[in-house]
C-alpha cells in the first residue's frame, strides 16, 4: 500500500507528457527507495556481506513499467547514490544492488524492442502475463549470472579480506556449486519480488491506466487484452 500511495501522489499529473511529471515520478520513487532501505536496516533479512531480501529496487521496476527503460536506469543511478549514503553495506552493497538490478532492466527493455513489443501501445507490452513471465525469467537469469560473478570475483573477497576459496570453504563446505546455488537462490527470490510486486502495482492496481493509456487513442486501447 505504501508503493501505491506514493504513486498516487503524482498520478494526477500522468495525463501531461512533461519532463516535470517524469521528474516527479522519479523523485517519489527515490524517496520510496530510501524508506525501504531504512526499513531494511531496521528489519534486515541479509547475509553477512550485505546481500538482502528487500524492496529497495522495487521503485526502479515500477518506473520501468510506467516511464520506460531510460528513466528506470536513471532511477537506478539515484538508488545507487542513496545506498552509498544510507545503505547497510555502504559502497559494496550499493554496487551489488546496482549490478543486480541493471541487468533486469536491460533485459526487459531489450525484449520490449523485439517482436514481443505491443505494436499499438508499447508501454503495455508486459501487461500480457505470458510476455511478462517470459521476460521476467530471462531477466532473473541475467541477474543471477551477474550477481554470481561479482560476488565471486569482487564483493566477497573485498568484504572478508580473504580469498574467495576460503570463504567458500567456511560457509559452503568447499562447494563452488553450493555457493552458486545460494547466490542464485537469493537473487531469484529478490528478482521475483521486484518484478512481481511491481507488475501487480502497475498493471494489477490499474496505475497503467493513468500512466500509459491516456497517451494513446481509445481505438488502439480497445484492441488490448491480458493475453
Amino acid at each position: 500500500m505504501l508503493v501505491f500511495a506514493s504513486c498516487s501522489v503524482v498520478v494526477s499529473l500522468a495525463r501531461v507528457e512533461s519532463r516535470a511529471f517524469k521528474i516527479s515520478i522519479i523523485a517519489s520513487m527515490l524517496a520510496l527507495t530510501a524508506v525501504f532501505e531504512l526499513i531494511n536496516r531496521a528489519l534486515p533479512l541479509r547475509v553477512p556481506w550485505g546481500m538482502s531480501i528487500d524492496f529497495v529496487a522495487l521503485p526502479v521496476i515500477i518506473v520501468f513499467f510506467t516511464l520506460g527503460m531510460r528513466y528506470s536506469l536513471l532511477t537506478t543511478v539515484g538508488m545507487f547514490c542513496i545506498l552509498i549514503i544510507i545503505g547497510f553495506a555502504g559502497f559494496v552493497g550499493a554496487v551489488m544492488k546496482f549490478s543486480a538490478t541493471v541487468p533486469m532492466v536491460l533485459v526487459l527493455g531489450g525484449l520490449a524492442l523485439t517482436p514481443l513489443k505491443n505494436k499499438d501501445i508499447p508501454g503495455l507490452t508486459y501487461r500480457s502475463i505470458f510476455k511478462f513471465i517470459l521476460a521476467a525469467a530471462l531477466a532473473i537469469v541475467a541477474r543471477c549470472a551477474v550477481a554470481t560473478l561479482i560476488n565471486y570475483y569482487w564483493a566477497i573477497p573485498l568484504f572478508f579480506s580473504m580469498p574467495v576459496e576460503q570463504v567458500i570453504q567456511s560457509f559452503f563446505f568447499g562447494s563452488i556449486w553450493g555457493f552458486v546455488s545460494f547466490v542464485s537462490a537469493m537473487n531469484v527470490t529478490q528478482g521475483v519480488i521486484d518484478l512481481a510486486v511491481a507488475w501487480i502495482v502497475v498493471f494489477g492496481f490499474g496505475l497503467a491506466k493513468q500512466f500509459l493509456i491516456p497517451k494513446v487513442p481509445q481505438s488502439a486501447l480497445n484492441k488490448q487484452s491480458l493475453g
